[in-house]
């Protein structure tokens, strides 16, 4: 069970660790809806599916989770966990939908969507950009991931980036795939987490479900 909330949370706080400059807004940001099966977001034009027998989590369950693995992300490293507070003033907690309960002590197949407010003064002007940031504290968090090149794939009619990785979670190897596009000053992200073919055959339903205004 802790070994299953922990690797979920690592792939989220991974991706909040960058620092971003805030900005203004010009219309108000959503946190999307989210139903049975379905995720759609006005803001940011876009709706994707997923199994209807999977459970999701609200924001503040999501916050919950979060806070639960920034310790483990942290490593004691007061710098770190000051980013980390920082970033969660900046990022939205989006989606967070999983074939098995968290506390079920099951392994399987999870998405993650959230957003994080960032700015071009930090040389982030793309998905690719934000990935290569998240990979090198990826790295530096001294996890062992593997990764693959970062490349440009189509998704819902728009060019997203994609990083594979993947790490031995001690029960198994875990495959995460993290999606990163620019929408309106926000780095929207897309991470999703697989075991097995089976399971990488859920989420690769999810990506091709995934559509933009």
């Amino acid at each position: 069970m802790k070994k299953k909330i922990g690797l979920l949370s690592m792939a989220m706080l991974l991706m909040l660790m960058l620092v971003t400059a805030c900005g203004g807004k010009d219309k108000e940001v959503s946190l999307g809806v989210t139903e049975s099966g379905s995720y759609t977001n006005d803001y940011f034009g876009l709706s994707l599916k997923f199994p209807k027998e999977w459970v999701y989590q609200d924001a503040d369950q999501m916050m919950k989770l979060m806070e639960a693995g920034q310790e483990v992300v942290a490593g004691g490293n007061k710098a770190k966990s000051k980013m980390l507070d920082l970033a969660k003033t900046k990022t939205l907690n989006l989606l967070m939908a999983s074939e098995f309960p968290l506390d079920s002590g099951k392994n399987g197949p999870s998405a993650i969507a959230v957003a994080e407010k960032v700015s071009m003064l930090q040389g982030i002007k793309n998905g690719k950009d934000y990935l290569e940031s998240s990979k090198k504290l990826m790295v530096d968090s001294k996890l062992p991931y593997k990764f693959e090149d970062i490349k440009t794939v189509k998704v819902g009619g728009k060019d997203m980036d994609l990083m594979k990785a993947s790490i031995d979670a001690g029960a198994g190897v875990v495959n995460q795939e993290y999606y990163s596009t620019i929408i309106d000053g926000y780095a929207f992200n897309l991470i999703l987490t697989y075991v097995d073919e089976k399971s990488k055959a859920e989420t690769d339903k999810i990506v091709e479900s995934l559509s933009f205004k």
